[in-house]
Formats: C-alpha cells, structure tokens, sequence
C-alpha cells in the first residue's frame, strides 16, 4: 500500500512508532495493531524508513496487512474455513452404516456383483452419500466389481469371432485377388 505520509510515525491506519535512547543512538520499533485480536506486532527498525519498506517485514514475519492479521488470526480463520466447509459437507450420522448393512445385503463379494437393480449410485440414493464415497466404502470393506462370468464369456466369443472374421476376411481377399491375377493372364482385355 503506498503511503502519501508516514503512517508509522503519525500513528495512523494501525500502525504506531516508539523511539528509545539507548547507548549507540536511539532505537526505533515499528507496531502494528491486528485489527481482530489485541496483538501488537513489534518490528525493530535501524534507521526511519519508508512505511512500504516495513509493512514488507511485517508481511515476511507471517502478517496480513489492510487489514492488519497477525499470523495467530491467520491460522485461526483458515481453520474456521476448513471447519465451516466440513461442515457444509454433511453425512447423515448413519450413513457409512446403512451403506454397510446395503452392501452386506445387495452385493456379493465373492462375485463381485451387486443384486439386479442395485449399484452405488443407487446406496449413494438411499443413503445420502456421494456415489464416489459409496465406490470407496464398498471397495474397502466388500471388494472390486467383477464382470459376470456370462459377459466374460460372451465378450471372450465376440472377441473370437471378430478374429476369425477378420482372418477368414484375410483369406477370402488374398483368393480374389489371386482369382483377378489368373483372370488378366488369361483374358487381359477383359479384365
């Protein structure tokens, strides 16, 4: 923030300067008042300097300037973002239980298959969890998901036959291409 005076030395805007003789000259400290709490930030100075040039050492010793935090605040009021955003975030308080009773009834973990009809999405429905926690929870506690073994098989016979397809395809071009090449020896003009 730049500054048309020295707020410092005229005590505005929070800011404060004391002079102390000592031995050697006097000594100058710099304050600055945390407009949440009644800490007082104390930064000693060697020589009067412009304000930017101190409210940068305040900055480096963990303030926030305009307005004024010292680093206790800061850390305070992130905490209490993280806290309120946790809890914006709620979980019905029986919800990891009802997705676990759901789970032990409609999936079968040797399997690795939900009953027809059932699916995280739809526990995540019923118990007022986001669907990713639900995937998570069943994972941890129930296992993967595993294909039928009836869509193993049919993917594995469907993978088989486009196989043989393409090689029987193979085979049928390299025939009428061997067919066409006869074809022109013989009849060059009709082909």
């Amino acid at each position: 923030m730049k500054h048309r005076s020295h707020s410092y030395k005229e005590g505005a805007l929070g800011r404060s300067l004391t002079s102390r003789s000592g031995v050697g000259g006097a000594t100058l400290t710099a304050h600055l008042q945390c407009s949440v709490c009644p800490k007082k930030g104390d930064l000693k100075v060697r020589s009067l300097m412009p304000p930017e040039p101190i409210d940068q050492k305040f900055a480096q010793a963990g303030w926030k300037l305009d307005p004024h935090r010292c680093p206790d605040c800061i850390d305070r009021i992130a905490q209490e973002k993280i806290m309120t955003t946790a809890a914006k975030i709620t979980v019905p308080a029986n919800a990891f239980g009802k997705a676990f009773a759901l789970l032990g009834t409609h999936f079968n973990a040797e399997r690795g298959q939900f009953e027809q009809g059932w699916s995280d999405q739809k526990i995540a429905a019923e118990t007022g969890l986001a669907p990713a926690a639900v995937a998570e929870f069943r994972k941890g506690s129930f296992g993967e998901l595993k294909e039928a073994p009836e869509v193993a098989s049919l993917r594995a016979d469907i993978a088989s036959l486009e196989q043989l397809h393409r090689e029987h395809a193979d085979s049928v071009g390299r025939e009428v291409a061997a067919l066409r090449t006869r074809l022109q020896k013989l009849a060059p003009a009709a082909a």
